[in-house]
């Protein structure tokens, strides 16, 4: 007798170990300690391709479902009508938990966080601050409303439209009820001004309006883009309802400003995230890394897409203007003809 047969009959603990190790070892991918994907980031694909083969979700990872208007994206507005940057790469510091499903919860900086039932379905244009917001084609389900600012005068929505259960499109829309302090409109001022951005305008010269908008990308994963409550919660959702999000996501964002009669500012902020995957799957036109403005003339696909979102959100920012004041119909052919983005509008792959 060997001496591995000896020590199989003599050693019944050894041998419940070994039986026990592979049982252990699956559990560990199945329900991943927070710690194990900290610790070993090359378990993250092999977790999530095991929960896409059992049909669960993945558990929400720090940093992937951070998502905001990345890489020269948007400044909004917080809470104390001063504005927090999400240019560039923000710190991280993802909010782990969703919100409760309904009434509305607590949030930091006592910020109202509701998530609304999210077979809720929406389109045209909705009121949004007291104005009107357009959405682009498609039908919009609401993800989260949040409510912040001393007199609760910042309000944002978080909208997703999905194709086949994939998502083709988030709105994040914030506006103010009240005047904030006009140091606002420079910090939003400033995302329309970062060379990362694919294009940016400026819209008018008037004195007492800041118009502009620019196109950018972001890469959902593998990185933090915000650390905005509102996107934070509302990315952690939709991980936690099942909601499988492209790797990169073209992103369009309106800022507009008016001078109020107290010398404040009346902001509106509205960032689109379009997928540029083929309709009803999550293939990209190009690889992740390709889609950085300096590599687009390699990459005709992705540089297509972009153009397209150019031609379409120079068009689109006239209706969110005309919503802002209120000269908008739902339902209208002029907003219908001037709502279908170019992921709304992508042939069946």
């Amino acid at each position: 007798m060997s001496a591995a047969s000896r020590l199989w009959h003599r050693a019944p603990l050894w041998r419940a170990v070994l039986f026990a190790a592979p049982i252990f070892a699956l559990l560990a991918l199945l329900y991943p300690p927070s710690y194990l994907t900290r610790a070993i980031p090359a378990l993250r694909p092999v977790i999530d391709r095991l929960n896409h083969t059992l049909g669960r979700t993945p558990p929400p990872s720090p940093g992937a479902e951070q998502v905001g208007a990345a890489q020269g994206a948007t400044s909004a507005p917080d809470a104390d009508g001063g504005a927090q940057a999400d240019a560039g790469a923000p710190p991280q510091g993802a909010n782990q938990g969703g919100p409760n499903q309904g009434g509305p919860s607590q949030g930091p900086g006592g910020t109202q966080v509701a998530a609304p039932p999210i077979t809720s379905d929406m389109s045209g244009a909705i009121p949004f601050a007291g104005r009107l917001l357009p959405l682009p084609a498609g039908t919009w389900h609401p993800v989260l409303t949040t409510q912040s600012g001393p007199h609760g005068e910042l309000i944002s929505n978080v909208l997703v439209r999905a194709e086949g259960g994939i998502v083709t499109g988030v709105v994040i829309a914030r506006g103010s009820t009240q005047s904030l302090s006009p140091s606002t409109v420079e910090a939003m001022n400033n995302g329309c001004h970062d060379d990362r951005n694919y294009l940016s305008k400026l819209v008018t010269t008037d004195p007492k309006v800041m118009e502009c908008w620019f196109t950018a990308h972001v890469q959902i994963a593998g990185q933090p883009l915000s650390d905005s409550v509102d996107i934070q919660t509302a990315f952690n959702r939709l991980h936690v309802l099942g909601f499988p999000i492209p790797y990169v996501m073209l992103v369009a964002t309106w800022n507009y400003a008016e001078l109020a009669a107290d010398h404040g500012a009346n902001i509106e902020n509205v960032t689109i995230l379009l997928s540029p995957a083929r309709k009803g799957t999550m293939t990209l036109p190009a690889p992740p890394d390709q889609w950085m403005k300096q590599s687009l003339p390699q990459n005709p696909g992705a540089a297509r897409f972009v153009h397209e979102a150019d031609d379409w959100m120079n068009g689109w920012t006239t209706m969110l203007r005309r919503g802002f004041h209120g000269d908008l119909v739902s339902g209208a052919p002029d907003l219908a003809r001037a709502a279908r983005d170019p992921a709304a509008a992508l042939p069946p792959g």
